[in-house]
């Protein structure tokens, strides 16, 4: 059976994070699992800079992909697949935003800001997911002001929601902020496995020759420091992307 991290979707479907819904309500075994957590699985994971040793170069061959899976479910996986396809939440908005009116004042604040800085702080505020669409769209359209703040704000801890609403606007702008990102990842304040995670995520849709040895480098550190969780996932799913695009331009040729 896969494991379900803590800051993973819970699975029952609530939306909410394990940790925050099933975690707490599956009796005894629960609560001895969350007494004896190891230090290695708590929200305050921390990758302290240069702990990530060197794991030599990429050896990244279809017997690796084939001995080395993503989770079945995991965060890391599913801000993935809202990379892939954001079109699915477009949708999902104008659906549930068809019978429900939850977040309607914040989607307001939203539309009507006449300051990017708002609207950032809207979004260090965990916003409702129902807002994020109309919260994404309005920074991506303001790129130029939007980009730069949002870099800066990663550089420190942020809460789980706004690290995963920058790596999905970062990567809608369609620009390749690699060398940004790669910065981040190795020396900035943010040194929570998750946000690092998500971050490795962003990294392998960018063409960068560094990236491909940094996410070695994070995919074997946080596989061996971290067996319990999900965090591996994150560098796992940005060498996958990085194989799947080299095979892409292969074809072309």
């Amino acid at each position: 059976m896969t494991h379900t991290g803590r800051n993973d979707p819970c699975p029952c479907g609530s939306g909410k994070k394990y940790k925050n819904c099933c975690l707490n309500r599956s009796g005894r075994d629960s609560l001895v699992e969350n007494i004896n957590i190891s230090k290695a699985r708590r929200d305050d994971d921390i990758i302290p800079v240069d702990s990530v040793i060197d794991y030599g170069q990429p050896f990244t061959d279809a017997a690796f992909f084939d001995t080395n899976n993503v989770h079945d479910f995991s965060g890391t996986r599913l801000i993935y697949s809202l990379i892939l396809n954001p079109h699915v939440e477009e949708l999902a908005h104008k659906t549930v935003r068809g019978f429900l009116n939850r977040g309607k004042e914040e989607m307001d604040r939203i539309i009507n800001a006449d300051k990017v800085r708002s609207v950032i702080e809207i979004m260090r505020r965990n916003p409702d997911p129902i807002n994020n669409e109309p919260l994404m769209k309005k920074l991506v359209r303001d790129k130029e002001q939007a980009v730069p703040m949002m870099l800066r704000e990663l550089r420190e801890p942020q809460n789980d929601s706004f690290v995963e609403l920058s790596a999905r606007i970062l990567h809608r702008t369609g620009t390749n902020y690699s060398k940004d990102i790669i910065d981040i990842i190795k020396s900035g304040n943010n040194r929570r496995a998750y946000a690092i995670s998500v971050l490795c995520v962003l990294l392998g849709f960018y063409d960068n020759d560094e990236s491909g040895n940094l996410l070695w480098a994070y995919y074997h550190y946080m596989k061996n420091t971290y067996p319990n969780d999900t965090y591996s996932d994150g560098p796992l799913l940005g060498l996958i992307e990085i194989r799947d695009r080299k095979r892409q331009k292969a074809s072309l040729n």
